[in-house]
């Protein structure tokens, strides 16, 4: 079934919503990792996670660069799946202490979110659209020489 224009644009505005809930969520993720992060390290030791802290410092980077790349747009499906396997990383270490088990149904909620984001694409309000639409033009603009 083929969608007007309008549909188009509604969907596109939706999508950008969602990413500007999703990355907000991912920065609040990433603050409570940072903020909490001795916890976080020691639940990784505890487990037996080998470099608990460089690997613990690094999900909480890489969750900080894919909250602002989901926001922005950019690389959109790529940070996408590097945040699904950096919320299942924290979500088995993060939430590996008896005092947090309850949160994990929010990293099973991120994942579910993250999964329809990989497979619809960031949107036409975003930079990735943007780069792809000029690519387009210089490619046009070669072939027509």
């Amino acid at each position: 079934m083929m969608r007007t224009a309008e549909q188009n644009k509604i969907l596109s505005l939706t999508v950008l919503i969602q990413r500007i809930i999703v990355s907000l969520a991912f920065a609040f993720l990433a603050a409570g990792e940072t903020l909490h992060l001795n916890a976080f390290v020691q639940n990784g030791i505890d487990i037996g996670l080998p470099y608990s802290r460089v690997l613990c410092t690094a999900a909480v980077i890489i969750t900080f660069i894919s909250a602002a790349g989901i926001l922005l747009g950019l690389f959109f499906r790529t940070l996408s799946a590097a945040a699904a396997v950096i919320t299942l990383f924290s979500g088995f270490f993060f939430f590996a202490g008896s005092f947090n088990k309850v949160n994990i149904v929010g990293t099973l909620f991120a994942l579910a979110l993250l999964a329809g984001f990989i497979i619809c694409g960031p949107g036409r309000y975003s930079l990735d659209c943007r780069m792809r639409k000029k690519k387009e033009k210089e490619n046009k603009r070669i072939l027509f020489r």
